[in-house]
This record gives C-alpha cells, structure tokens and sequence, in this order.
C-alpha cells in the first residue's frame, strides 16, 4: 500500500453510465493485482454519519453488508473513522493473508469536482480535509467528491446535502457489487474447468 496514485478514472455522478464506468475500471485495477483471484478482498469503507458528507464511506459499506458476501470493515453500525482507522488496519492484516484492501472514502474538493467519482490504483490518505494525519491505506482507492473544501473541513462535511452523498454511495455500492460478482464467477467457473 502506498501513495503512488496510478491509472485513475474520474466519472460524475449525472453520467448515466458512471456505474458501469467505474465497475469496469475496477474490475482491471483488481485484475492488476499479484494473484488477486487467490486474495482475499477487504473493502475497507472509512467514515461516519456524524457528518452527511463523511457519511459515504459508512454508506457503501452497508450496501455491501446488504447486497454481497464481502469482507467489508465500516458500516452505518460499525464505522471506522479516524478514531480506529490503523487499529482496524491492523486488525485486517492479522486476520488476512496478503489481502487486497479496496479503500473507499468522501473527499473534498473544488466546486466544479462535486459528484466527482474517482478510482485509481493506490493508497489513499483519509482526514486530510479535517487536518488529520493518518496512515495511507488501500491497494485501491475510491472516492466521492461529496463538497467545496474550504478552512473548515468540518463545516464543509456537516453541510454537505445528503442526496448526493446517497447517489455517490449507491453507484460505487453497485460497481463493487458487480465486480466482486464477476470475479467470484470467474474463479468459480476456472474451479469447475479443472
């Protein structure tokens, strides 16, 4: 996991193809990964709902709960913020041999970025509009673009309308859902060829 951000995709949310786009894109940057079909895959989704626009990460994260069978860490129950972020990471790099972690977050960023979805191969740095310092994490990263950032991250955050953090949450929730489907009937499908 590091920084180096590569191969990055960037659709907005009134694209009606974004959900596909950003399956799609997805799907290469896992494929990308040394032996990704014997990997576990964690979607390690970081945010709260004390915030609307910090809300993204915990949104997508009970979408997956809802609608997959992946190894997720961060829900609207159980959310990893800044609180528990590298006790969490922690936790997964004990409990899973060299896993693959899809990072997904909210970002701010400029008025004309709002509704931005971006994918890339890379670590993310989550807190960063809130002056935070934590440990980039992830194989994988996505972001909503959910606000302005502005001084106060946290006014930007707590001001952000829930619609389109909703919007962003279900179209990365059914990108993730359709790839880790993809994934798991190719590897299902190779099984039964032996």
């Amino acid at each position: 996991m590091g920084k180096r951000i590569t191969d990055k995709l960037t659709v907005h949310v009134s694209d009606y193809k974004a959900w596909f786009k950003l399956y799609h894109h997805l799907q290469k940057l896992l494929e990308q990964q040394d032996n990704y079909a014997g990997r576990p895959l964690v979607f390690l989704c970081i945010g709260s709902d004390r915030y609307t626009g910090d809300a993204l990460g915990p949104l997508v994260g009970t979408y997956l709960e809802e609608n997959s069978n992946c190894i997720i860490y961060g829900s609207l129950d159980f959310p990893v913020h800044a609180g528990n972020l590298e006790e969490v990471v922690n936790i997964i790099k004990q409990h899973y041999y060299y896993p693959v972690i899809i990072a997904i977050d909210a970002c701010l960023g400029k008025n004309s970025e709002i509704g931005n979805l971006e994918i890339w191969e890379g670590g993310l740095q989550a807190g960063i509009a809130v002056g935070n310092r934590l440990p980039c994490v992830g194989h994988i990263s996505i972001v909503g673009v959910v606000n302005a950032g502005g001084q106060l991250g946290y006014m930007e955050l707590q001001n952000t309308p829930l619609a389109i953090v909703v919007k962003l949450s279900k179209i990365i929730g059914a990108a993730v859902v359709e790839a880790v489907g993809n994934i798991a009937s190719r590897t299902t499908d190779s099984a039964f060829s032996r």
